[in-house]
């Protein structure tokens, strides 16, 4: 025979069903905003390692032995949803980005850094040609190309453990002059 629950047995459940929701929604927005964030910052290291290729790529090629000019456009054309600006320090006679420290970026903009430079004073951009690019090495005549990114998350929670991180990539390329 079949058995019929009373209707107040099933609003119990109802009401059950209610408070778990109300107790994991929060969590399942935090996990789905979490998410959210991470792929933009994967983004913007993929992002950030294709500009720096690509203005490393420029700058191994026999026009730009003069200049930084094409390089600086290249690493700020290929950013895709972000700003990117010379480093004021990417000037004649800097350091190789990976023994020195490059100026940090504000949040949410990008620097690129040409090694070895040949732009002759800053603004970068507005002085970016020069003499011919000073190898430290006669016999090794490479070119590095670092893109820094100040990055800041957008979930409030994480944002408190990691205040801002800096997204930083570095392409070494032969040139061919």
């Amino acid at each position: 025979m079949l058995r019929r629950f009373p209707a107040r047995h099933a609003r119990a459940h109802h009401g059950q069903s209610l408070v778990e929701f109300a107790l994991l929604a929060p969590l399942l927005v935090l996990i789905m905003v979490a998410t959210i964030d991470f792929s933009r910052l994967v983004y913007i290291y993929g992002a950030i390692s294709w500009s720096a290729r690509e203005g490393a790529r420029l700058a191994t090629l026999p026009p730009q032995q003069t200049t930084d000019c094409a390089v600086l456009t290249k690493a700020e054309s290929t950013a895709q949803g972000f700003t990117i600006t010379a480093d004021p320090t990417s000037i004649v006679g800097n350091q190789d980005p990976n023994l020195s420290t490059t100026t940090t970026p504000p949040n949410g903009q990008a620097y690129v850094y040409v090694y070895p430079a040949v732009a002759t004073a800053t603004p970068v951009d507005a002085n970016c040609s020069g003499t011919n690019r000073g190898f430290p090495n006669a016999s090794v005549h490479d070119v590095a190309v670092q893109v820094e990114y100040q990055y800041t998350p957008l979930v409030p929670l994480i944002s408190s453990f990691f205040p801002n991180l800096t997204i930083r990539s570095i392409c070494v390329a032969r040139a061919e002059y």
